[in-house]
């Protein structure tokens, strides 16, 4: 594959389009698609982690608390 570049058209919800605009600003991100590769790339290893029956947890940095992460 190599420097292979595949182009896209997504139909997105207005509500999903400001998701990833905020997440362009808050992640300093140079565009959308940066945002869509940072994103698949994190889902990526969440999945790969899951699959070999690792379990995601987010833990409160103040509290002992903890929350379970579920992956759809």
């Amino acid at each position: 594959m190599g420097n292979d570049i595949y182009r896209f058209n997504l139909e997105l919800t207005p509500r999903a389009k400001e998701q990833l605009e905020d997440l362009k600003k808050r992640t300093d991100a140079a565009s959308l698609t940066e945002v869509i590769r940072r994103a698949l790339a994190v889902y990526d290893a969440l999945q790969e982690h899951v699959s070999c029956d690792w379990e995601i947890v987010l833990r409160h940095k103040g509290k002992k608390t903890e929350k379970p992460v579920l992956l759809v």
